[in-house]
C-alpha cells in the first residue's frame, strides 16, 4: 500500500509542475481558452483521445463487458468507428475553419434574423447542461477505483479529487488540460495493453472465455433479447452517441484549438482508429477478470479488483494512477468546456462586455470553483449507475446535432426552422424523461422528431435570396469563394 500512495502523491506532484508551467504560459484570455489556436497533431490526437477515455465510460463499459461479453466491446470500442469516423468526415474541418470558441457561436453565425439570441441562447443551455453534471459521473468512476484500490471511502475521494482538480485546473485552464491529456494519453497507451496482458495471463488465455460466458456472448452477432442491453440498445447508444459528438462542447473545443483545419481532420481519424484499439482491450481485459473473479457482486469493480488481486504493488500503482489520469483529465477537459461557455455565451456576451482579458481570465476562474462545488453536490448519486447517468444527461446535448448538420449542409434551413427544431426536441425529451419512457425511445425519437420539425418548417417558408450571413458562413465553413458571387 505504500508503493501506491508514494506513486500517487510522485504524480500529483507531476501533475502541479504542469500547471505552474501552463500558468506561466497563459498571456492573453484565448491561451486561457483555447491554447492560442495552435494545438499541434501529437498534442491534438492525445487529448481527443484522453478527453474521451473516462472512468464513466471505462467504468460503466467494461462493467457490461464482464456481464455479457462481446456486448461490451460493441458498447465501448466499435460504436466509436461511427461515432468520431462520421465527426471527422462531417464538422471537425469545418469547426476549425470557422474560429469559434463554441458551440452557441455557431448558431449565432449561421442563424441570423429575428430568432437569432433565442436560438443561440437555447444552444447555450443545453450545451452547459451536459458539461455542467457530466463531471460528477467521471468523479463517481474514479471513486470506484479509489474505493478498490486503495480502500477510501467515496465521500472522502470525491472531495479530494475535486479539491485537487480545481485548484490544478484553474491555474492554467485549457493549455492545463492539455498538458493533463498529453501525460495521461501517454500513459494509456503504454497501460491499457499491460491490463491486457495482465488479464489474459491471469485468465490463462481466450480459450478460458467459455468455462463464463455463453456462446453467444462472445460473438459479435447482435443479440436483441437482452433486457437492458440488447442490440437495439447498442444501436440506440451509438446513434445517441453520434448526435452528441457532432455538439460536443468539450471536443469543440479541441477542434476549435488546433492549428488549422487539416491537424483537426487528421487528428480526428487517427483517434478513431486509436479509441476503437484502445476500448476493445479494455473489454477484453474485463472479459478476462471475469475468468478468475466470476461471481463479484459490484461488475463496476472489475477492472480495478484485476489489478489489485493480480498486479504487483508497483504496478498496481502505475495503473491506479492510469485510472486517475482517465478521470481527471476527462473531468478537466469537461469543466474548461462548461467555464468555456458560462465565460464565452453568457459573460462576455451579456454582463461584461469588452473588458480585458485578465478579467476574464479571472471570471474563469471563479467559475471554476461553483463547477466544482456543484460537481460534488452530484458525485455521489451515480456511484453504481454510472453509465447510466451518463447516457441520460446526454440526451439533450444531442438535439444540437440536427441543425448543426442541416445548418452545414443545407444552405436553405433556417433560423426559424433549428429553433423549432431545439424546442420540439427538448420538450419531448424531458417529457419521455419525467415519464420514464424505455431508453430506446427517448434519444432516437426526439432527434427524429426535431429532425421532422425543422424539415417541415424549411419547407414551408417561401424561397429567399440566400443571406449575405449565411453565405458568407457557407463560404468560410467549406473553404469556398462561394460569398463574393452571392445575391446580396
Amino acid at each position: 500500500m505504500l508503493e501506491k500512495y508514494a506513486i500517487v502523491i510522485a504524480f500529483v506532484a507531476l501533475l502541479g509542475y504542469l500547471s505552474y508551467r501552463s500558468y506561466r504560459r497563459v498571456k492573453t484570455y484565448k491561451d486561457y481558452n483555447l491554447a492560442g489556436r495552435n494545438t499541434g497533431f501529437p498534442t491534438l490526437v492525445a487529448t481527443l483521445g484522453a478527453a474521451e477515455f473516462n472512468t464513466a465510460t471505462l467504468i460503466g463499459g467494461a462493467s457490461v463487458a464482464y456481464l455479457y461479453g462481446s456486448v461490451g466491446i460493441w458498447y465501448t470500442s466499435l460504436i466509436f468507428i461511427f461515432v468520431f469516423g462520421l465527426y471527422a468526415l462531417t464538422v471537425a474541418r469545418p469547426y476549425r475553419r470557422l474560429g469559434i470558441s463554441t458551440i452557441a457561436e455557431f448558431f449565432e453565425r449561421r442563424f441570423p434574423g429575428r430568432f437569432s439570441e433565442v436560438t443561440r441562447g437555447l444552444a447555450s443551455v443545453v450545451t452547459l447542461t451536459f458539461t455542467w453534471i457530466a463531471p460528477a459521473t467521471y468523479l463517481a468512476g474514479l471513486s470506484v477505483v479509489s474505493s478498490v484500490l486503495l480502500g477510501i471511502d467515496p465521500l472522502t475521494t470525491v472531495i479530494a479529487i475535486t479539491a485537487v482538480c480545481l485548484i490544478l485546473a484553474l491555474a492554467g485552464g485549457f493549455l492545463t488540460a492539455l498538458s493533463f491529456d498529453v501525460v495521461a494519453y501517454l500513459m494509456i497507451l503504454v497501460f491499457i495493453p499491460v491490463l491486457f496482458v495482465v488479464g489474459y495471463l491471469a485468465a490463462d488465455g481466450f480459450g478460458s472465455l467459455g468455462d463464463v460466458f455463453d456462446e453467444r456472448f462472445l460473438s459479435l452477432e447482435p443479440i436483441w433479447d437482452l433486457q437492458d442491453y440488447g442490440f437495439a440498445a447498442i444501436l440506440t447508444w451509438c446513434f445517441q452517441n453520434i448526435m452528441l459528438y457532432i455538439a460536443a462542447p468539450w471536443y469543440g473545443q479541441r477542434i476549435f484549438s488546433a492549428r488549422n483545419e487539416r491537424i483537426a481532420y487528421r487528428a480526428m481519424l487517427t483517434n478513431t482508429v486509436l479509441i476503437t484499439v484502445l476500448y476493445a482491450l479494455v473489454a477484453l481485459t474485463t472479459m478476462f477478470s471475469k475468468v478468475v473473479m466470476p461471481n463479484l457482486d459490484k461488475p463496476e469493480e472489475a477492472l480495478p479488483r484485476l489489478v489489485l488481486e493480480y498486479t504487483p504493488a508497483v504496478v498496481q500503482g502505475l495503473l491506479l494512477v492510469t485510472l486517475l489520469l482517465v478521470g481527471i483529465s476527462t473531468m478537466v477537459a469537461i469543466w474548461n468546456s462548461a467555464v468555456s461557455i458560462v465565460v464565452n455565451d453568457i459573460v462576455k456576451r451579456y454582463v461584461f462586455r469588452d473588458r480585458t482579458d485578465g478579467f476574464y481570465v479571472a471570471t474563469s476562474r471563479v467559475v471554476f470553483l461553483v463547477l466544482g462545488l456543484s460537481t460534488l453536490a452530484f458525485a455521489l448519486t451515480f456511484v453504481g449507475n454510472i453509465l447510466i447517468a451518463l447516457t441520460y444527461v446526454s440526451v439533450f446535448t444531442a438535439l444540437l446535432a440536427f441543425p448543426i448538420l442541416a445548418g452545414l449542409y443545407w444552405k436553405r434551413f433556417t433560423t426559424t426552422a433549428a429553433l423549432g427544431s431545439l424546442v420540439a426536441g427538448v420538450c419531448y425529451v424531458t417529457v419521455a424523461l419525467l415519464a420514464s419512457f424505455p431508453y430506446y425511445l427517448i434519444s432516437p425519437v426526439g432527434v427524429a422528431l426535431s429532425a421532422v420539425v425543422g424539415i417541415v418548417l424549411t419547407l414551408a417558408a417561401p424561397r429567399t435570396t440566400t443571406d449575405p450571413r449565411v453565405a458568407e458562413f457557407f463560404a468560410t465553413a467549406h473553404g469556398t469563394e462561394e460569398y463574393e458571387n452571392a445575391p446580396q
